[in-house]
């Protein structure tokens, strides 16, 4: 028999990783921040000029180390595409304004609650079919 759960908040993420080991919980929102940071490495890709591919190939999301109890994945622009900020903050060379980073994270906040929900509901259920799995033995 699966087990059913509904996910409509962080209020109920919270929660329901109060139930779970500490290191599962770390896990778990480990993996659900980092998918975070991949969507909006995502909409950031989106919307970045393509002059030749560098800027667009150069955007990555990366996983930091937990400290003191915060949980961390940034999105970098890589060295080589070093005039992302020049298009960010300034003009192109087209005379365009182009914040792509910003308009990126703005579309992804409107979209985060349903995301965070669906993204930790998947590793939620896989947590309980491992520990289900290790229980059966």
């Amino acid at each position: 028999m699966k087990p059913t759960f509904t996910v409509r908040g962080l209020d109920d993420i919270n929660h329901l990783l109060g139930q779970i080991a500490p290191r599962e919980a770390k896990n778990i929102m480990r993996a659900t921040v980092h998918g975070m940071a991949g969507q909006i490495r995502n909409e950031t890709k989106k919307d970045a000029p393509e002059d030749s591919g560098d800027l667009v190939d150069a955007i990555k999301a990366k996983r930091r180390k937990v400290r003191n109890g915060i949980i961390r994945s940034d999105v970098i622009v890589e060295r080589k595409a070093f005039y992302w900020r020049f298009l960010e903050y300034g003009q192109g060379p087209d005379g365009v304004e182009h914040a792509f980073v910003a308009s990126g994270v703005e579309r992804f906040n409107s979209e985060m609650n349903a995301f965070l929900v669906t993204h930790f509901g998947k590793k939620w259920e896989a947590a309980l079919a491992r520990a289900a799995r290790r229980n059966a033995r």
